[in-house]
């Protein structure tokens, strides 16, 4: 029987639940698989979603299941992209119901899989929502048939919708057929009074096909919120298709040729996430980046009308203070726990996919993210993290393997650390004037090293960072900057902006600016080569080591290949985007 949900119409039997693996043939009708349900529900700021034009600064509940109708290359949430059956604990419409009201909750969002895959779940649920005074949106690929997108826009209230790029080839790349459908039901939903934003990955190469989107975008409405994912390169993505932050920064004044308001993701420090007017250029609302894919504004945005006259189409009305996420939550920030619980386990050797499925479900609930959350912040409680993943993976051995390396090399800096003290150093990450949380890892690293980090006199902090002033690095004069591994930025564009907003630091003058290498400093035990790293940067010589062999023994310890031969991109648990001999795993994060 051919299923009507999407374009893509699977013929579902008692042999095939279709590419989204979450329907069953009950009879002579396709139900959703009973197994299905709502996996995590958590309250978020629906900047994180991500939605700016639709009730700035309020509190959502967000909601995921599992399944997807494409199979996209790098999905930042592939393991609930699969179809596979977690065996986590799931909720049910009314328990998501109930817990929204609890929660005083505007709304509930589905984001993280697709809602396509659990339609008949999703529609049951935003009944019941709607019969209790809750919006509801959610983010999709938006690849449905007309009557589906029919019944879902008397449902929706806002949606995100994911354009995979305008050529057919990007949805052939994704198991799908054409571009078309995706922008007849933008129109669709538009026209029915849905509040509609759009989000698009920018992967170096592919600027004429971004800037077909906006042409067709625009023809709709060019008032359609457009927002540029830059391309952060997981899985076996090289890391030469990511684009650079100054690269995606201009391709956003190209688009806003075509839409009124284009915003930049994926870039701290960037200022394209803020509102402009298109009419004057003022300055309507500021944000930061608050994690992937997710923004936060920086004060209430009250006024939508500029003094020009001009009005941001915006849906509903501002909260009048921010909702902050604890921890992972919020958004996609959950993905990167899973990939840091995935790290942990390819290196003590754990490649088989039930028992990563297992030890995912053993952590997955609030409680336990949050404690992972903290102890992956130091380098001594990271080694607590490292036993609690061997816990549960019954790898006890392989786990006190990869701990021991790490305290020796732990052991080796406290001892230079001792007889050094007092380096200033700033660290940040993407811009010079996005500065990481004084407590996270990266600036540990640097109190550990013996430096003095200056992030440790700021007195706010987001996710990961916040925006500094010119002058606060200035006038605490860094001695060393050191860019993060993570979101980085070429040194070409560093220094000119440097150059440009003023910083005179020390660090500046001396060129004393460094990029960490990709996951050296966070997200994965490699860690221990960052530290290494760091402290040979403040104090050249004084180790007494070469950081390439200390490199490569780590490499052929616990990925079985050689550091040379390696080709990072920003995963946590792959070594390297290609080459790399071990069997990996399908259902991956970073």
């Amino acid at each position: 029987m051919k299923c009507k949900i999407c374009e893509i119409g699977c013929d579902i039997s008692e042999h095939n639940s279709g590419k989204c693996g979450t329907y069953l043939i009950d009879g002579k009708n396709i139900i959703q698989d009973t197994d299905i349900g709502y996996m995590g529900a958590y309250p978020i700021s629906i900047e994180t979603v991500p939605m700016l034009h639709f009730y700035p600064n309020g509190k959502f509940l967000q909601i995921f299941s599992t399944g997807c109708n494409f199979e996209c290359p790098g999905c930042v949430a592939r393991l609930l992209a699969s179809s596979r059956s977690l065996g986590w604990p799931t909720l049910n419409p009314f328990q998501v119901v109930e817990k929204a009201l609890h929660e005083k909750c505007l709304g509930i969002v589905s984001t993280l899989n697709e809602p396509a895959a659990n339609y008949y779940l999703f529609r049951e649920l935003a009944v019941l929502a709607k019969e209790h005074d809750l919006l509801v949106g959610c983010s999709t690929n938006c690849y449905f048939t007309d009557n589906t997108i029919q019944e879902l826009g008397n449902l929706l209230d806002f949606v995100n919708v994911g354009i995979k790029g305008y050529s057919n080839t990007s949805y052939k790349d994704c198991g799908a057929f054409s571009s078309e459908p995706v922008f007849h039901n933008i129109e669709k939903l538009f026209d029915m009074g849905v509040h509609v934003e759009t989000s698009v990955v920018y992967s170096r190469g592919k600027e004429d096909d971004v800037l077909q989107v906006a042409k067709t975008i625009s023809k709709i409405s060019p008032e359609i919120p457009l927002q540029l994912m830059r391309f952060i390169p997981f899985g076996d993505a090289p890391i030469e298709f990511e684009p650079s932050v100054g690269e995606a920064e201009n391709l956003c004044k190209d688009l806003q040729e075509y839409v009124s308001h284009v915003y930049l993701f994926n870039s701290p420090g960037t200022e394209m996430l803020n509102t402009y007017c298109p009419e004057c250029g003022n300055l309507l609302s500021e944000r930061e980046f608050h994690g992937p894919m997710g923004s936060k504004l920086l004060r209430p945005w009250t006024d939508y009308t500029c003094n020009c006259g001009y009005s941001v189409p915006t849906a509903g009305t501002s909260a009048s203070e921010n909702f902050s996420e604890a921890g992972f939550m919020g958004g996609y920030r959950i993905s990167r726990a899973f990939g840091m619980v995935h790290a942990v386990l390819t290196c003590m050797g754990v490649l088989d996919e039930r028992k990563m499925l297992e030890v995912w479900r053993e952590i997955s609930s609030t409680d336990t993210l949050m404690k992972i959350h903290h102890l992956i912040q130091q380098p001594y409680s990271y080694l607590d993290f490292i036993q609690l993943i061997a816990e549960k993976a019954g790898t006890q051995e392989q786990g006190k393997h990869l701990s021991s390396f790490i305290k020796e090399r732990m052991e080796l800096v406290q001892d230079i650390a001792t007889k050094s003290q007092g380096h200033k150093v700033y660290y940040c990450m993407g811009s010079p004037l996005f500065a990481l949380n004084a407590g996270r890892m990266e600036n540990n690293l640097v109190t550990f090293a013996g430096g003095q980090s200056i992030n440790k006199l700021l007195q706010k902090e987001g996710k990961p960072g916040v925006n500094v002033k010119p002058e606060f690095i200035n006038e605490n004069n860094p001695k060393t900057i050191f860019i993060s591994g993570f979101l980085s930025r070429p040194f070409n564009e560093f220094y000119d902006l440097c150059q440009q907003y003023g910083i005179k630091a020390d660090a500046v003058i001396e060129q004393r600016i460094y990029e960490i290498p990709p996951s050296w400093d966070f997200g994965s035990p490699r860690w221990i080569l960052g530290l290494l790293y760091i402290t040979d940067k403040m104090y050249p010589g004084k180790l007494g080591i070469d950081i390439k062999k200390e490199a490569n023994e780590f490499y052929k310890r616990f990925y079985d290949m050689e550091y040379e031969n390696a080709s990072p991109n920003r995963s946590f648990h792959r070594p390297s985007s290609h080459g790399w001999p071990r069997k990996t795993m399908g259902c991956t994060y970073a």
